[in-house]
């Protein structure tokens, strides 16, 4: 009798502190939680910062950090709110959850897939896509984006090249013409280079270009920043391209994850728009 109940005493004991560590566990993954939420609300503040650009989708991600960190001090009421959905509600928050992870997966495969690419020699034309500009200077994407097209065109002398781009808020020039300026500076000639500079977007260099050049059959490279290949080419094809490769510049390390989230989300929008 002693000995059962010594070992009902020992195997309370065990479930106590099985049901403590588990409590410890739950606990630092909430506060690893509230971590990682500080964490992206200072990062994306950083990035706009760094780029001299807080739009509105930098705001609601900063803003998403900060209600990651709210999620952590309010988990017990979270929590007893998800409890009282009807269970229809619930399967449908933990599918679409379950969705989201997975095109995350996928779409950042795709993209890092695209961000490997290697061009051809022999294009009939190089489309170098634009992006901000600050003031007249070009932005470090869009220098990146000029240096690449430098160096194949350099290797081959025959291909001619479309710069893109119009022009948006806090820009005193167009994104074409400040490529155009970067690629006379590279003393490449003026006879090779030919502008669009009315788009305000991806599809629409593609679309404006398009029109101006008749580029739909001719053997064109396409470059962009490594992470916003995919989405570039992609609408490329949309738009019946027929023969089209990319050449990838390389992006800033540091900032490259906030590109990348950036990117699914607007490779998402364009896939529900139809644009892709």
């Amino acid at each position: 009798m002693i000995w059962k109940m010594q070992c009902n005493k020992m195997k309370l004991n065990f479930l106590k502190k099985i049901k403590q560590f588990c409590g410890f566990i739950i606990s630092y993954k909430y506060i690893l939680l509230a971590i990682f939420g500080i964490f992206i609300f200072l990062y994306f503040i950083l990035v706009s910062l760094s780029w001299r650009r807080f739009d509105a989708f930098n705001f609601l991600v900063s803003l998403t950090g900060i209600l990651i960190s709210i999620f952590f001090f309010k988990i017990n009421l979270i929590a007893g709110l998800f409890k009282k959905l009807p269970k229809a509600v619930k399967y449908s928050l933990k599918i679409l959850f379950i969705c989201l992870i997975l095109s995350f997966a996928v779409i950042q495969l795709l993209i890092i897939i695209n961000m490997r690419s290697t061009s051809k020699p022999g294009a009939d034309y190089v489309v170098v896509l634009g992006c901000q500009v600050a003031g007249e200077y070009a932005s470090l994407p869009l220098l990146s984006r000029g240096y690449a097209a430098v160096r194949y065109l350099n290797k081959n002398p025959e291909t001619k090249v479309i710069v893109t781009g119009g022009q948006g808020p806090g820009e005193n020039i167009t994104e074409a013409e400040s490529l155009r300026r970067l690629l006379l500076e590279r003393k490449i000639d003026k006879e090779r280079i030919f502008l669009e500079d009315r788009s305000r977007n991806t599809m629409e260099n593609f679309i404006f270009a398009g029109e101006l050049y008749n580029l739909k059959d001719k053997n064109i490279i396409v470059v962009t920043s490594d992470y916003h290949l995919f989405r570039a080419l992609s609408v490329a094809k949309k738009l019946e391209y027929k023969n089209v490769s990319g050449l990838p510049s390389r992006s800033q390390r540091s900032i490259l994850p906030a590109f990348l989230f950036r990117e699914y989300v607007t490779v998402m929008y364009y896939k529900i728009s139809g644009r892709i």
